[in-house]
């Protein structure tokens, strides 16, 4: 996706209820492609979930709109396969040490 990559803003606009709730379930979010269409971006509920009007940065990619992903650095965050494979040597480091002074 890097390289088709378009960046945009989005702007929140509506809630959506689902069930017989008071608290709202997605929210609704619209942004504006380079030639003028305008698309819906739904947005599931979270901690950081934005209110009606806020913007919220997001990049699609060019060869499918409607596929838009949150980059504001408030959606999930992965972590990086060279970082998990550095974490988990120090996990067993640190496992293998503490079990040779136990036996």
């Amino acid at each position: 996706m890097r390289r088709n990559a378009v960046w945009v803003v989005a702007t929140c606009v509506d809630h959506i209820y689902e069930g017989y709730t008071a608290h709202p379930k997605r929210m609704v979010c619209t942004y504006v492609t380079p030639d003028g269409r305008e698309l819906r971006w739904v947005l599931a509920v979270g901690p950081d979930f934005p209110l009606v009007g806020e913007a919220v940065p997001l990049v699609y990619d060019g060869r499918n709109e409607g596929l838009a992903k949150r980059q504001d650095g408030k959606g999930k965050r992965r972590i990086s396969l060279g970082l998990g494979w550095t974490l988990l040597a120090v996990i067993l480091l640190v496992l293998g040490a503490t079990a040779e002074y136990v036996l």
